[in-house]
């Protein structure tokens, strides 16, 4: 179990070069553009533009800041994601163009090296208590606004996520998860399976 505030989380440039990416957290550690296997990130958009190709990726994002954005996938249709829809998954090959519905936005994203990894990514608002499925090999929880949540684990871990704080636990842990919160919090929640060799 590992926490991550914004002294772990390293800002780099984008790939194709027109912004910059927070990273929160990657796998393997200190993995560069071509060689991660799974990372999740947030990224400020100010302008319409392209997004960076990343062939062999599975991709998911989400809304945080903002009134959203349109994205067209291979110049055929656009999508509108705002806070309220639900994350939206694309390929990373996929040529993205993004335009901005009213003002620029803060999103989150998730991705997976296709060969190595699967992920989903799903949002959470909750108050009181409550059990999070693992589900996967790891599950990574970014806080992004409410209450702080107490995260703690059938192994007997536990840790405080405060807004803009995450976690990550293994499967190790148990098989699920017992969140708590004083008052509503919202949360992204990503889960990560590894593929196995009969994949």
């Amino acid at each position: 179990m590992q926490k991550f505030t914004s002294d772990d989380f390293v800002t780099m440039p984008w790939k194709n070069g027109g912004g910059t990416t927070v990273q929160f957290a990657s796998y393997p550690a200190g993995a560069d553009h071509a060689s991660f296997e799974w990372r999740v990130s947030a990224a400020d958009i100010t302008t319409a533009g392209p997004f960076s190709l990343f062939a062999g990726y599975d991709r998911s994002i989400a809304i945080l800041q903002g009134n959203g954005i349109a994205l067209e996938l291979d110049s055929l249709h656009a999508t509108m994601l705002t806070r309220d829809n639900k994350p939206f998954a694309f390929r990373g090959e996929q040529q993205v163009h993004v335009s901005l519905l009213d003002g620029p936005v803060k999103d989150l994203n998730i991705m997976t090296r296709r060969a190595c990894w699967t992920h989903t990514l799903e949002k959470l608002q909750f108050s009181g208590s409550m059990q999070c499925a693992m589900q996967a090999d790891q599950i990574f929880i970014y806080n992004t606004r409410g209450a702080t949540v107490h995260c703690r684990t059938l192994a007997g871990r536990e840790l405080e996520c405060g807004i803009g704080e995450a976690v990550l636990i293994d499967a190790t842990d148990g098989d699920h998860v017992d969140l708590s919160a004083s008052d509503t919090a919202t949360l992204y929640i990503a889960r990560l399976t590894a593929k196995r060799n009969d994949q």
